[in-house]
């Protein structure tokens, strides 16, 4: 059966290319050692074979991701199927994608986006509540203050009663300033002890608010 011979143009056509691009694939080919037969005027006259080779070339560039000139080279491997390769061959059809396949994506990036906004609104709150904290501090630090000067001012008022005949012994004013001194450490320790545990209960809710939303997460 004698094979059909086309000129570049009509050989584009029957690909679905531009005439532009299959000079481009053969001077490829070409370069490989591909031979593609010429008439009297050394224009190229193209064969079904050329057909099926360019296809092979074209399907493995751009369905397969290969570059053009690794994809000539496996073309002109010796054992290289090019039947089954071109027969892949659809130039002229888009690759279609199917936007549903992302909206499980799109909606576990917008319960994380959510995520993140209630994290730096809990970090808002906590910063106020360390403000808040702090300002507590200071005005008991003042109270404080307040409760020394005020205990210097009564040992003052002491001593000066102890030269007098009718003052206190000297074992009860001391025992009066023990007594103060541990009224002061008292209240140290239970501003430090609802600090942390204001932190610490802060803390706590965080990481159970996080460890749902990454439980969700992995469930999608």
């Amino acid at each position: 059966m004698t094979s059909s011979t086309y000129a570049a143009t009509a050989f584009a056509e029957h690909i679905g290319v531009s005439k532009t691009s299959v000079n481009h694939y053969v001077s490829i080919l070409e370069e490989q050692g591909y031979k593609v037969s010429r008439n009297a005027r050394q224009h190229r006259e193209f064969t079904d074979k050329d057909i099926e080779i360019v296809k092979a070339l074209i399907t493995l560039n751009k369905k397969r991701g290969i570059k053009l000139k690794e994809a000539a080279q496996l073309v002109m491997a010796p054992g290289f199927e090019v039947d089954t390769v071109a027969n892949q061959f659809d130039p002229l059809t888009p690759q279609i994608i199917d936007p549903t396949k992302y909206d499980d994506l799109a909606r576990s990036m917008e319960l994380l986006a959510t995520h993140v906004y209630g994290i730096e609104q809990q970090n808002a709150q906590l910063i106020e509540l360390i403000q808040a904290q702090r300002t507590q501090n200071d005005l008991l630090m003042d109270q404080n203050n307040t409760l020394k000067q005020e205990l210097g001012s009564m040992m003052n008022h002491l001593l000066q009663k102890a030269n007098e005949p009718a003052a206190l012994p000297t074992r009860q004013l001391d025992r009066v300033e023990q007594q103060n001194s541990a009224i002061m450490n008292a209240l140290n320790r239970i501003n430090t002890q609802q600090h942390e545990q204001q932190l610490n209960d802060y803390e706590a809710q965080k990481k159970e608010k996080q460890t749902g939303l990454f439980a969700k997460l992995l469930k999608k």
